[in-house]
Order: structure tokens, then C-alpha cells, then sequence
């Protein structure tokens, strides 16, 4: 019973210990503004590629943290695309939508398995594993990278969506 009991007090102490060092955090959920996804003309069937860049200050995000930010983890939440009000647009199939920055390799972070019609807003499947999210973060500067799959021969003109992005970023105290 005594060896029990010092096992016991060992897990114990170990739980403990655990709780004490434990990091605390704090989730926050960000929306970029409405970003630019441009894919500029003349565009041709098959795939497109629209780019939109996000510079930030993690001050600017966090005004409320006195200290130094320290980003734990971060994931996206949503993704929506609007395509703009009485802009002609081609007729467009699914969009693949990653994201990139300085320090972080492309990474897919939703898909809208959809054809894309105009004056409507659209809301993307987010993928389930995201890498490196809480690095794009800290790089203060994403682009996201938009390809879609254009179902017309040949479109002259820029097609521009309004991309709009939610994150949780969790930041430790």
C-alpha cells in the first residue's frame, strides 16, 4: 500500500508541476478587411491565378496586449469571396485558396467547390490541417492566392472578388 501511495504523490506532484508551468493564453478572432483578390487580364480557360496582400502591425491586432505579442497558434475560422456589384465576370468553376508570407511555405487554407456567379457571396470549405499559420502571423504581411478554374476561352478584363478572412489567433500571456 505504501508503494501505491508514493506512486500516487509522485503523479501528483508531476500534475502539479505541469499546471504550474502551463503557459496561459488568450483566443482572439480577427477579420481581415475586405481585401482585393485580382486576377489581372487577359484571362484564359483553364486555370487563373488572383492574388490579395494583407499588411498588418500585431499592435494594430492586439491593441489590449501590453506586452510582447508571442502568436501560440492560429487558424482560419472563415473564408468568403463576393464578387463585386455590376462588374461583367466570366463564368468561373472552383476556387482553391492558399496563403503564403515571408517566412512560410504556400499552404492550402480552403477550397469552394462551386461555379462563381455574379452579384453573390460565397462561403469557402476551410481545410482541416493548417500549417505554419501562427509564422504568417508574426510576419505581420500575408498574400493569399486564389485558383480558379475560368470556363470561357479568352476574358480581357481584371476579375476582382472581395476576400474577406477570419482567423483565431491564440497569444500568450
Amino acid at each position: 500500500m505504501y508503494h501505491n501511495l508514493k506512486i500516487s504523490g509522485s503523479c501528483l506532484l508531476l500534475i502539479c508541476f505541469m499546471f504550474s508551468c502551463s503557459v496561459e493564453t488568450e483566443k482572439h478572432e480577427i477579420t481581415t478587411p475586405v481585401l482585393d483578390l485580382k486576377a489581372i487580364g487577359p484571362l484564359f480557360e483553364g486555370s487563373n491565378t488572383a492574388t490579395a496582400t494583407w499588411e498588418f502591425s500585431l499592435e494594430d491586432l492586439f491593441p489590449k496586449l501590453e506586452e510582447t505579442i508571442k502568436i501560440e497558434k492560429a487558424q482560419v475560422k472563415s473564408i468568403q469571396i463576393k464578387t463585386r456589384e455590376g462588374m461583367d465576370f466570366p463564368k468561373i468553376g472552383k476556387m482553391v485558396i492558399e496563403m503564403t508570407s515571408k517566412y512560410t511555405d504556400m499552404t492550402k487554407i480552403g477550397l469552394l467547390d462551386d461555379n462563381i456567379q455574379p452579384n453573390k457571396k460565397y462561403t469557402f470549405q476551410v481545410a482541416e490541417e493548417q500549417e505554419d499559420l501562427q509564422t504568417a502571423i508574426s510576419d505581420e504581411r500575408i498574400t493569399f492566392i486564389g485558383d480558379f478554374d475560368m470556363l470561357e476561352n479568352d476574358y480581357y478584363e481584371d476579375v476582382i472578388f472581395d476576400l474577406i478572412v477570419t482567423l483565431e489567433i491564440e497569444t500568450r500571456n
